[in-house]
């Protein structure tokens, strides 16, 4: 997955759908002008998103906001249901869509008795169902549940952005989509914090502080996020050594490397291939 993730719609829907499984999954910090929905239905996720930490439990909601940077992690075994709605379909159903945001965090244990949200639920449920048995047809139903779906998170869960605010945090968020963007292009060469503080015009010093402000985390450590992430990928998807797949995606010292997996992932490369074959 790209850290500017592009999306593609299914064939025959409008959005992207999917209901996925995984284990101590990572993605680190990235943006894309979908709006993104995730609805857990069985274990516990981690988004870290504009400098606030949300732990998501099962049947708790989360809305991304088209451009928002976020990060996202599963602790243990997950299955999340996850839709993708293109900026587009917004902006030709809403007036002035660029200036609304939707509400982020919905937990279940407060909103289960809210007879609005559980209306909204039931059609994001309905979307999941259409979807599983995709009966000749369904793409007219799920549509159908889809517009349901979005025509009371519109109505009910967005408010209007501050104009001021947005100025003020627009610089900053074009400077971290190209750092983001840069990384992405050359996570696997050597990568200097003077190479990336000159790209935006800062100098050294500032920009490590800038950067940990604004994405919680050194510089550093977010690019071996980045190659973390591309290595636990292969170590599921291919058969290479793990040393091959180490060397592929940047890492250089064999004993960082080590530690930062286990420390992402809970275990070594090893056990985590063993542990994706014994589940398959």
């Amino acid at each position: 997955m790209s850290i500017h993730e592009i999306i593609t719609p299914r064939p025959q829907l409008p959005v992207y759908f999917d209901i996925y499984r995984t284990y101590n999954q990572l993605i680190p910090n990235h943006w894309h002008n979908h709006v993104e929905v995730l609805y857990i239905f069985e274990g516990t996720n981690h988004i870290v998103l504009n400098d606030k930490k949300y732990t998501l439990h099962q049947n708790d909601l989360f809305v991304v906001n088209s451009g928002d940077i976020h990060f996202t992690r599963s602790l243990g075994a997950s299955r999340v249901l996850l839709l993708q709605i293109p900026y587009e379909l917004f902006d030709q159903c809403v007036v002035n869509f660029d200036m609304i945001r939707f509400r982020q965090y919905y937990p279940h244990k407060t909103l289960k008795e809210d007879p609005v949200y559980q209306k909204m639920i039931a059609h994001l449920l309905n979307l999941a169902r259409l979807y599983v048995q995709a009966e000749k047809g369904y793409q007219f139903l799920f549509i159908s549940e889809l517009y349901q779906f979005l025509h009371i998170l519109c109505g009910n869960y967005s408010i209007m952005k501050d104009p001021a605010k947005e100025s003020k945090s627009a610089k900053h968020l074009d400077r971290l989509k190209k750092i983001i963007h840069y990384v992405e292009q050359h996570y696997q060469e050597p990568i200097t914090l003077e190479q990336v503080a000159s790209l935006v015009a800062l100098n050294p010093e500032y920009f490590c502080r800038f950067f940990k402000k604004h994405m919680g985390l050194t510089f550093m450590k977010y690019v071996n996020l980045v190659r973390l992430a591309r290595i636990h990928n292969d170590i599921l998807q291919t058969d290479d050594s793990i040393t091959i797949i180490q060397e592929r995606h940047g890492f250089t010292n064999y004993k960082l490397f080590n530690h930062m997996f286990k420390e992402a992932y809970g275990c070594t490369p090893s056990k985590l291939r063993a542990k994706h074959i014994r589940h398959k």
